[in-house]
C-alpha cells in the first residue's frame, strides 16, 4: 500500500450503513435457520475429512453432520459403555480389527 492512503473498509454505499436493521423476527429465524460451526480437529482429523470430502463430493458441513447423527444415535441405541467399546476399536485405526469387532453385533 502506497504511503499517504486510506485503506478502503466499506465495500458499499453510505445507503447500506443506514438502512433500518433487520425485524427481531426475521433475525431469530435467521438464526433458526443456519448456524455457525466451529470446530477444532487436530490435523489428523481434518486430513481424514478432506479425504472424504473428496472421496464422496460432498460438502464437509454434511459430511460432519451425518458423524453427529450418527454418533448420537449409536449412542442412544446401543448405551454409552458400548458406545465407548466402539470408539476404542475405532481409535485403533484397523479397518480389519473393526470389521472383526462389528461382526460379532451381526445375527
Amino acid at each position: 500500500m502506497s504511503k499517504g492512503k486510506i485503506p478502503k473498509l466499506f465495500d458499499g454505499s453510505v445507503d447500506d450503513l443506514t438502512k433500518p436493521s433487520k425485524r427481531k423476527e426475521d433475525r431469530d429465524n435467521l438464526k433458526k435457520e443456519k448456524m455457525q460451526k466451529t470446530l477444532y480437529i487436530s490435523r489428523d482429523m481434518n486430513r481424514k475429512l478432506i479425504e472424504l470430502y473428496g472421496e464422496e463430493g460432498r460438502r464437509q458441513s454434511s459430511i460432519v453432520e451425518d458423524a453427529v447423527n450418527l454418533y448420537y444415535y449409536l449412542r442412544l441405541a446401543i448405551g454409552e459403555k458400548k458406545l465407548h467399546e466402539l470408539m476404542e476399536a475405532v481409535k485403533r485405526e484397523n479397518p480389519e480389527f473393526l470389521r472383526e469387532y462389528l461382526s460379532k453385533f451381526k445375527p
